[in-house]
């Protein structure tokens, strides 16, 4: 019965530590998925911090309304976003095709694609990401060399939704993926406590 027990135990703690590390691979592979558009701090298992490379680029997005072309314009001046996972509405993450060049509006013909992708990550309802954002014309005004986060205008801000740029579909859509199965992580693993 002793040897029983022992056995049971071993196999339980095995158990328990696999469980356990499975977030932490699902959080690496969120690194590794956003390592070309920026940098991710793993705080705890819980919560990350995002640092978008900055400056971050504008992207055009076009729309079709009745035949015709119009722009919508979105920048996400944010230096760093903190995420705790229970917050991201995992049902809410979407992504578009973007333009980064200051002149597709411009250059554009119907069929274009864009050159990146946009993820945006919504919070459930009630919640806010705390982040801490810059001014795009300062940083744009600096010369080259270390600045003070003043020089470029660093504030702490809230938002409700974030938006994050990638190169490339593929990575876009790794980064998707590792994000809503730590989200589902994370809240299964609250809900438990």
């Amino acid at each position: 019965m002793n040897k029983f027990l022992t056995a049971a135990t071993c196999c339980l703690s095995f158990a328990l530590s696999c469980v356990a590390q499975v977030p932490a691979s699902s959080l690496q592979a969120l690194k590794s998925a956003y390592s070309a558009s920026g940098n991710i701090v793993v705080l705890d298992a819980q919560t990350i911090v995002i640092e978008p490379r900055m400056p971050a680029p504008l992207c055009a997005v076009p729309r079709n309304d009745a035949g015709k072309i119009s722009w919508s314009y979105y920048a996400f001046p944010l230096a760093s976003i903190t995420v705790p996972l229970t917050a991201v509405d995992e049902s809410l993450i979407t992504e578009d095709t973007v333009f980064t060049d200051p002149d597709a509006a411009k250059n554009y013909k119907p069929g274009d694609v864009g050159d990146a992708t946009m993820v945006v990550i919504a919070g459930v309802t009630g919640r806010q990401f705390h982040t801490i954002t810059y001014d795009r014309d300062k940083l744009a005004h600096l010369g080259p060399g270390p600045h003070s986060s003043s020089e470029y205008g660093q504030a702490p801000d809230d938002t409700e939704a974030f938006g994050l740029t990638f190169p490339d579909r593929a990575s876009a859509r790794a980064f998707e993926r590792s994000l809503r199965d730590a989200v589902l992580r994370a809240k299964a693993r609250a809900s438990r406590q």
